[in-house]
This record gives C-alpha cells, sequence and structure tokens, in this order.
C-alpha cells in the first residue's frame, strides 16, 4: 500500500509567505523605533532636569546663573580707537571673572557630583589644552539617542569630548536676553517673564564633524560668544556681518554643509526637549512657530509666551 506522499510549497505560496512576512516587519520596525524614542526622550528628560538641579544650586550658592562662558580678550574687533574686545564693542556685559572660555558646564560639575572632576580643572590657565580633562566623555550631557560611538573629536590634533546640550543664550548671540549668555550673570529675580515660560537649555546634537559642541570649554566663531560650541540662540546670527539667521526645524547627523549647528534640534521624532528656568522640561515641536519660540527665549520680553 502506497502512503501518500507530502505535497511542499509551491513557488507562489513561498512568495505570498515572504510578502506577509515582510509586511509585518514593515509594521513592526516603526514600532520599535517610536519606543526606542520614547526610552531615549524619558532619558533625555531625566538629564536635563538633572542639569537644572545644577544651575539652581549653583545660583543658590554664588546668587546668579553661571555665564554660558566668559569673553574677556578673545576676538578683538577693530574699530575708529584701535582694537577693542569684542565684548565691549558688541555692547555684552563686562567680564564677571577671569576664567575665560571655559563652559557653564564645568562649573556646574560641582553640583552633578563631579567635583572631583572640577577639583582638577586650573580655571587660572587657558583651557585648551588641559588633558586628559578635554576628552573625558561626560555622559550626563550627551542624549542618550545619539547613536554616534564615543563622541570625542581630533581637533587641530587635540582630543576634545562633545555635549549636546545648549545653553539658550535668548534670540541670538548679539541679544543677550537670555539667562546663559556671554558674560551674563542673570539672577533668577531677573526673569521677569517668569521661570516656567522661558527657556534655559535645548537639544543640538554635536556638528558632523564633531568641531563644535565640546562640553570643557568653547569659543564658537567670530566674535567668540560661544554660539554653537557652548550656548545657542533660537534664532541665531550666523553671520555678525551679514545677520543671516537660522530658525528652529528638524536636523540631520549627516550634515556636509554644517548646516544644522546654528539651530536647535534633536535626535527625537517631531521636536526637541527644552529645559525651563524652573527645572521643568517641555517638549517643543518643530511647528510651534518662530515668533512663540523667540518669546520664550527671552528672560524679560514683551511677547506672549504661547508654548504648549
Amino acid at each position: 500500500m502506497r502512503r501518500p506522499q507530502r505535497g511542499g510549497f509551491t513557488l507562489i505560496e513561498l512568495l505570498v509567505v515572504i510578502a506577509i512576512l515582510a509586511i509585518l516587519i514593515a509594521l513592526l520596525v516603526p514600532a520599535v523605533q517610536k519606543a526606542r524614542d520614547s526610552a531615549a526622550r524619558t532619558h533625555c528628560i531625566s538629564q536635563l532636569k538633572s542639569i537644572g538641579l545644577a544651575l539652581h544650586s549653583y545660583h543658590d550658592q554664588l546668587k546668579s546663573f553661571p555665564p554660558a562662558l566668559v569673553n574677556i580678550n578673545t576676538g578683538g574687533v577693530v574699530d575708529d580707537t584701535g582694537v577693542v574686545p569684542a565684548w565691549k564693542y558688541y555692547k555684552a556685559p563686562a567680564p564677571p571673572d577671569q576664567k575665560e572660555m571655559f563652559g557653564w558646564m564645568t562649573r556646574i560639575l560641582p553640583y552633578m557630583d563631579q567635583e572631583a572632576v572640577y577639583n582638577q580643572i586650573d580655571f587660572t590657565k587657558w583651557p585648551w589644552w588641559q588633558h586628559p580633562l578635554n576628552e573625558r566623555i561626560m555622559p550626563m550631557f550627551i542624549c542618550p539617542g545619539d547613536y554616534r560611538s564615543g563622541l570625542v573629536a581630533k581637533f587641530e590634533g587635540e582630543l576634545v569630548a562633545l555635549a549636546e546640550y545648549m545653553a539658550v543664550s535668548g534670540t541670538d548671540q548679539l541679544a543677550f536676553n537670555g539667562v546663559l549668555y556671554v558674560n551674563s550673570q542673570v539672577r533668577m529675580s531677573q526673569i521677569s517673564d517668569g521661570t516656567s515660560n522661558t527657556l534655559f537649555v535645548g537639544e543640538r546634537p554635536s556638528s558632523t564633524d564633531l568641531s563644535f559642541g565640546w562640553w570643557f570649554a568653547g569659543s564658537g566663531e567670530s566674535p567668540n560668544f560661544g554660539a554653537t560650541d557652548v550656548c545657542l540662540g533660537v534664532n541665531e546670527v550666523k553671520d555678525v556681518d551679514t545677520m543671516e539667521r537660522d530658525v528652529f526645524r528638524e536636523g540631520e547627523l549627516i550634515d556636509p554643509k554644517d548646516e544644522h549647528r546654528w539651530h536647535y534640534w534633536s535626535l527625537h521624532i517631531g521636536g526637541t526637549n527644552f529645559l525651563m528656568c524652573d527645572g521643568s522640561v517641555r517638549f517643543v515641536a518643530y511647528d510651534v512657530g518662530q515668533r512663540v519660540l523667540n518669546a520664550a527665549a527671552t528672560r524679560a520680553g514683551s511677547d506672549p509666551n504661547n508654548l504648549p
């Protein structure tokens, strides 16, 4: 008695199975990406809140928030009287101390359980290059959504570690109307727009070539007020001669023309996390409107702040 033979898959049946698997994978991938983004965003929010607590502790002890950086003599400008300091030429505040070009993140280290690192910094010397501190990776200043490994760059033969949180200097680097900008010493009482309505720190991944966005120190380009290195305006002036500006929008890590270091953006879907001056964190969508964001970046503006 012959046993019936078991039939195999036909080509059509195999193609149908493959098509079904492809559809299931296509449906699954966005869900996985969304879950990963949600986890990264939550972790990022936690880190920004820790930064907020450190900034408030700094204020409690020193009675003002730290400057984004201090500029004393870097980037002199020639006018009718000769060479004058850039801060004086552009009517920025006078330098509050002699710690020139050290970023605001170095100043809050003792309030982030990093006093041992802080005690190794020699603030009497030029910040470039104090090794091995310059290339020390500080995870609390890096967005967990960044897939790039290490985030240590070689610049002019020297190693530097990157950061991805920029102090909000105001509308732009020449306005001095935010809370953390060049030579600033803003007190809580000077934030008349309300601490819950004023931007403090925002996300901006380090530039593609990793030349901008260093946690230890950073001058930015002329006039060396730290823009795109340690701080950033929400409507930043890219060129102080032409006054060309950038706006809040999506960005890309692959950025050969270096266009996206001049505006806030994040590796999260749809918008960017911003730390507010009261210590809370808001996720701001890219379609919020530039006027609304400009108002939120100022500490004492007249425009209404309609951040969601």
